[in-house]
């Protein structure tokens, strides 16, 4: 991801150092050199500040007195307690888009699905993360409850940077996460609530085994 200063310049900020953690370029415990990014970017300190601000409230720094920001940490116990928050709200969501579309409400699914598909074909790691983070903002889009849905845009960036580190590890999880949102459109469709709860909550508990078994190796690589 490139840094271009527009008139949000404190949200590009804070984009670009949450890609940076996302990806893992910023690892947990790092401490964010606000002089060092405002030379960087060509920002002010003051605008570095703010950014980190806005990353407190996403999750992914801490910030603490006379000590500055650190990129916030994902241990196996952090990634449990996210996931556990995440697929109950992620169950109502998907809930009330099933009983609920109507006429094109699922065309954005279809297009998404279809470019999913390619990135599984040809390896995309990138485009399939991409895609896939699209995949949930359009779901948030119909969770029916503008407090859910902001809760869960907020937790977006958590969700990101567990979803990146789970899909690098390799061709099968890009073909299982594929694989489940796949089926959870085709429940959709069906309208079958029984089907998505049971969809949800075991790709929940697997998916929060594989983040968590993610967390557990960065931190073994000296985090």
């Amino acid at each position: 991801m490139s840094f271009k200063a527009n008139d949000s310049l404190t949200e590009q900020i804070a984009r670009f150092l949450g890609n940076q953690i996302i990806t893992g370029n910023m690892l947990p415990g790092e401490r964010i050199q606000e002089l060092r990014i405002a030379a960087e970017l060509n920002v002010s300190r003051g605008s570095v500040r703010e950014a980190l601000l806005i990353l407190q409230r996403r999750h992914l720094v801490d910030i603490y007195p006379r000590r500055g920001a650190i990129v916030a940490s994902m241990t196996a116990g952090d990634v449990r307690d996210f996931f556990e928050l995440w697929f109950v709200l992620l169950e109502q969501a998907v809930s009330h888009l099933a009983h609920n579309w109507q006429n094109d409400d699922l065309a954005d699914f279809f297009e998404l699905m279809t470019a999913l598909g390619e990135c599984n074909r040809n390896d995309d790691l990138d485009g399939f993360y991409r895609h896939g983070v699209s995949f949930l903002g359009a779901l948030y889009q119909h969770a029916g409850n503008r407090y859910l849905e902001q809760t869960l845009h907020d937790l977006l960036p958590l969700s990101q940077r567990c979803l990146f580190a789970i899909l690098r590890a390799g061709k099968s999880r890009i073909e299982q996460t594929h694989d489940f949102l796949d089926g959870l459109l085709q429940a959709i469709i069906a309208r079958d609530q029984s089907r998505l709860r049971q969809m949800i909550q075991q790709f929940g508990h697997d998916y929060s085994q594989l983040a968590q078994a993610s967390a557990t190796a960065l931190g073994a690589d000296g985090s």
